[in-house]
């Protein structure tokens, strides 16, 4: 007979798994067995959340569910940041727990604990999940699985976690599992025609029109009907922090990304234009500012999104919400006969050309150590042409990536944590990125605060080789808050100033080649060279100047015409 962790190893190779990310415990260990005798393949992380974002990187590359392996108790709890992320930003992701038995499960709400590492999983998800499957019975194991891969992908992606109770894992199925019933994908959600009418007649009557590209258009893989709406429409387009690469960035029409840390020229179009197109974007607080009522003063909002309740509940009106697949919206317009008015197309693009020169990015001078711009900026030169992929943490060196490296999905990719904001997204998020794209080169530009949060899996890097680059922005600050700490507080005492570490020295010990940049003469050039060419993994740890700020920043109470410069 066959066990539910037979039944449930069985379904993942049904579903196309090649590989599971884990870190491994007693109560998954009956899945985990059942899957490695059957000949899967796994990663064993040095953390939980080094699993979790593994899988999720995979997620966002391939568009199927990465999957992550964890174990009861502590392995849930070490997993909820990585669950949480996968839902802020939509990223399929399967997470597979185990759970003590059944009967060992609490049965009352005041009883804290009967089991071992018990914890109320499905509790503790229920608001960062699309949901938590608990299969009772061996028969039900299979089936929830197959449920949870149609769930994470349905709709708006997002997790589902399966909470697998040991005695489901070890009983016996009742009868012979059966082949599952081969399912359709549902085919991308049509405008309904009126207000896809609408929206033709908004778009002839626009003067001075803005697409703004979430990552909505790269989970539909609509790069390419972007790229021809824009250009038949002459029309620019702008992005998300998670839209990056929609567009190539080096095409005339690109004009950067919008919101909290975008580019400034970017943000003052949103304010000029008479129609702003906004497709796959949620349009949250660090998009839209602080100041709603002055989000695209001078013309109409159009938002295109799969997801209900985001156009129910807006934080900005819209005067048309069209609960559509971005792609499906975008086919449809590149299918229209369009006649823009040369002209006012010419002036308007004209004007952000102009503003984008009269705004540069982090033009602050040269300091006591490398200037973080010029060094990615270097580095984009040096890979330009390759297939890259690019895993950041959160803070200073994000933006700096976003900036100041150029993407152009599929081939030039951005991973980060959105949404969610998570420090030490990076390193996990570029070993799943070395498993999922094995042909790419894969960049993690990290700072030294969100490398220390998961800087353990350097040895899942040392363990397969991963030929990840590791590029460390060290300021010596957790940057990004203590930059808003100067502004709104006068001081940064919690995280100003902190302890400098050898990097470089650290990663030795792990057997990789490491590199070591300070400024002040240092041959940038020929180290780069020589670290991007290391065989296998490298890391090169670059001293950077503590005094660059993010420049510009749109701080609380601005409108996105007037973001925060640090030499105004």
């Amino acid at each position: 007979m066959t066990s539910g962790a037979e039944a449930v190893a069985r379904a993942l190779r049904e579903e196309g798994v090649e590989r599971l990310f884990l870190f491994p415990g007693g109560t998954i260990a009956p899945t985990l067995n059942a899957w490695i005798d059957g000949g899967g393949a796994f990663v064993v992380a040095r953390h939980e959340q080094g699993a979790g974002y593994a899988a999720l990187a995979a997620g966002r590359l391939t568009g199927r569910p990465g999957v992550a392996m964890v174990t009861s108790g502590p392995g849930v709890t070490n997993l909820l940041t990585v669950i949480g992320d996968a839902w802020y930003d939509s990223t399929p992701l399967v997470a597979i727990a185990g759970q003590v038995s059944t009967a060992d499960l609490r049965g009352r709400p005041d009883v804290r604990q009967r089991g071992f590492q018990e914890v109320p999983t499905a509790s503790l998800v229920a608001g960062i999940a699309k949901a938590c499957l608990r299969p009772m019975q061996p028969d039900e194991a299979a089936p929830a699985l197959r449920e949870a891969f149609a769930l994470a992908r349905a709709g708006r992606p997002g997790p589902v976690l399966v909470d697998l109770p040991m005695d489901v894992q070890r009983g016996e199925l009742s009868r012979p599992a059966l082949a599952p019933r081969a399912r359709a994908p549902a085919p991308p959600r049509e405008p309904s025609e009126p207000d896809f009418a609408a929206l033709l007649e908004l778009l002839e009557r626009s003067r001075r029109p803005l697409l703004l590209a979430g990552q909505g258009v790269l989970q539909s893989g609509a790069m390419e009907p972007l790229r021809g709406l824009a250009e038949r429409l002459a029309a620019p387009v702008v992005t998300s922090l998670l839209g990056v690469g929609a567009l190539p960035a080096d095409h005339p029409l690109h004009f950067g990304y919008v919101g909290h840390t975008g580019c400034g020229w970017a943000n003052r179009a949103l304010v000029a234009c008479d129609l702003l197109l906004v497709l796959g974007a949620r349009l949250d607080v660090r998009q839209t500012g602080t100041r709603t009522e002055a989000f695209v003063p001078n013309g109409s909002l159009v938002r295109v999104d799969l997801d209900e309740a985001e156009l129910r509940q807006p934080r900005v009106e819209a005067a048309l919400s069209i609960r559509a697949d971005a792609g499906a919206v975008l086919r449809r317009l590149l299918a229209e006969e369009h006649d823009p008015p040369k002209a006012e197309r010419e002036s308007w693009l004209a004007a952000l050309a102009r503003w984008r020169r009269e705004m540069p990015l982090d033009d602050f001078p040269p300091g006591a150590g490398c200037h973080p711009a010029e060094l990615l900026r270097r580095v984009d030169r040096l890979t330009r042409g390759e297939e890259l992929v690019v895993a950041t943490g959160v803070g200073h060196h994000q933006q700096w990536a976003a900036r100041h490296l150029s993407f152009a999905a599929p081939r030039r990719v951005l991973l980060t944590s959105g949404g969610h904001g998570a420090m030490g997204y990076d390193l996990p998020s570029a070993v799943g990125a070395a498993f999922a794209r094995p042909g790419a080169r894969v960049l993690c530009v990290v700072g030294d605060g969100s490398f220390q949060v998961n800087m353990q899996e350097l040895g899942t890097i040392a363990e397969h080789r991963l030929p990840v680059k590791i590029l460390v922005l060290d300021n010596r600050r957790l940057a990004m808050v203590s930059q808003f700490q100067n502004l709104a507080f006068g001081r940064d005492p919690s995280t100003g100033r902190r302890p400098a570490f050898d990097f470089a020295g650290f990663a030795r010990l792990y057997g990789f080649p490491a590199f070591s940049l300070a400024g002040e003469g240092d041959p940038v050039e020929e180290t780069l060279v020589r670290f991007l060419a290391a065989e296998g993994p490298a890391l090169l740890h670059a001293r950077v100047d503590p005094a660059c700020d993010i420049s510009p920043m749109l701080l609380s109470g601005q409108t996105l015409d007037a973001m925060w410069r640090w030499n105004a």
